[in-house]
């Protein structure tokens, strides 16, 4: 049977190899139940939603038309990875807030147009976010501001 939307086909093996690695890294885990759920359930539960949306895209291409795949743009790629190292190796010294920032005009690069005053905005609201849900809500242990 012919692939026909190699677009959907390949995004589907993607979520596959997502969902075999979710599975794998939760096979060593207790599973538990929905009510008493142990630490290996949600990355299973994760596993098989990622699988199934897996299966439904490769069905998908083999039935539907769609778009080939197209090149790989390898500098926004390239950029995107190296924002999620410095994020990585930021938030220790530097805090969550100027991590965030730096990594989102960093990561604006990989935009082919960029807005100063788009990203600047989005850095903000990035930055209140996370410290709204990671620090407040969650109570997560991560510094806001750097430690001098």
């Amino acid at each position: 049977m012919p692939i026909r939307a190699p677009k959907d086909f390949w995004s589907g093996v993607i979520f596959i190899a997502f969902a075999a690695v979710a599975m794998g890294a939760a096979r060593g885990y207790s599973l538990g139940s929905a009510g008493h759920m142990g630490p290996g359930y949600f990355p299973m539960m994760l596993g098989i939603v990622l699988a199934f949306i897996g299966a439904i895209l490769i069905a998908r291409s083999l039935v539907i038309a769609g778009e080939p795949v197209g090149t790989l743009a390898v500098i926004p790629v390239m950029v995107i990875t190296i924002g999620v190292i410095l994020f990585g190796a930021m938030i220790e010294k530097l805090g969550l807030i100027i991590a965030l920032v730096v990594i989102t005009i960093f990561s604006a690069l990989a935009a082919r147009r960029v807005r100063i005053w788009e990203t600047g905005l989005l850095a903000a609201v990035m930055a209140a976010f996370a410290v709204g849900v990671f620090v407040y809500a969650l109570r997560l242990p991560i510094p806001v501001w750097p430690d001098f």
